[in-house]
């Protein structure tokens, strides 16, 4: 692991100024301490004092280090450090979730949203989407409060909590999740919902027709997991398929959609590797030539 350096003395600002863009890029020096509060954030620590504190263990800060310019900064210029890879952390998995939100939701201008309730408590009806954003994080909706027209400008975070707290007042009948999944089914399309909501039955069982859709919406990014079940149920259609029992309806349809899918995802089953990234192939293959054998 590479040595932990605080920064020059006066640039922690402006070494951190852009942490929580969604464009930042961290150099080597700021991920090394962004990758350790991540660990200590992941292993439950919350308060400063304990995440510092884990983040000087983890990273062998030493007493100098940890020492310089307590006397201007409370916690010192290893505080404000971390303070920032914090805030970077945090950001960047509150910009992952946006994302995450907006490709589940999918918005479209027309799409209808219905009630929503926000923070400020009022209940918005027949809430419509007008506008998407470049990235389908930011939207404009219409819709009608206390019986006027109304137009909002908000994000796709704010819509899914809307939805909720609408939800749990009564102005709504769906749950989030509820809503969520109808809308990954309309973009998945019939055939990779069917099979979606077959693939529990082979695999990946700690997985929810939710997970599996967003897998299969998106087969480049597909987990191991995913595939592997996937796998499994092609092996059963293709055994089907010799018993003479593909008969059924819209058999044809599913397999040929659960060999797109295979096809279209990262990973491939190897007769000496295993399941592994087809891009790994050539380096293993590599890897295999150059060890002797026994």
């Amino acid at each position: 692991m590479a040595r932990y350096e605080l920064p020059a003395v006066g640039t922690c600002y402006d070494h951190w100024r852009l942490c929580k863009s969604p464009a930042f890029d961290p150099t080597p020096r700021q991920r090394l301490v962004m990758e350790a509060a991540e660990r200590a954030l992941d292993a439950g620590r919350f308060y400063n004092i304990e995440v510092n504190a884990a983040i000087a263990k983890d990273l062998g800060v030493t007493k100098e280090q940890l020492a310089r310019n307590t006397e201007r900064v409370d916690g010192g210029d290893f505080a404000y450090d971390v303070y920032f890879a914090r805030s970077a952390v945090e950001a960047m998995r509150h910009h992952r979730k946006l994302v995450a939100t907006a490709q589940a939701l999918a918005f479209q201008p027309g799409d209808k949203v219905g009630a929503l309730i926000f923070n400020d408590g009022k209940r918005n009806t027949g809430m419509v989407v007008t506008k998407v954003g470049a990235t389908g994080i930011e939207l404009e909706l219409e819709g009608k409060r206390a019986g006027k027209p109304i137009g909002l400008r908000t994000n796709v975070g704010a819509i899914a909590n809307a939805i909720a707290t609408a939800f749990d007042r009564g102005a709504r009948k769906d749950t989030y999740e509820n809503f969520k999944l109808m809308r990954l089914r309309h973009t998945a399309g019939p055939l990779t919902a069917m099979v979606a909501e077959r693939l529990a039955l082979f695999g990946a069982h700690e997985l929810g027709e939710a997970e599996f859709l967003t897998a299969l919406i998106r087969p480049e990014a597909m987990s191991q997991p995913v595939y592997r079940a996937l796998q499994s149920m092609a092996e059963s259609l293709d055994q089907a398929v010799s018993r003479g029992e593909d008969c059924s309806a819209n058999f044809d349809a599913i397999h040929g959609e659960v060999v797109r899918l295979l096809d279209a995802s990262p990973w491939t089953m190897h007769p000496d590797y295993g399941c592994v990234l087809a891009a790994d192939v050539e380096d293993l293959d590599r890897q295999a030539v150059a060890t002797p054998a026994g």
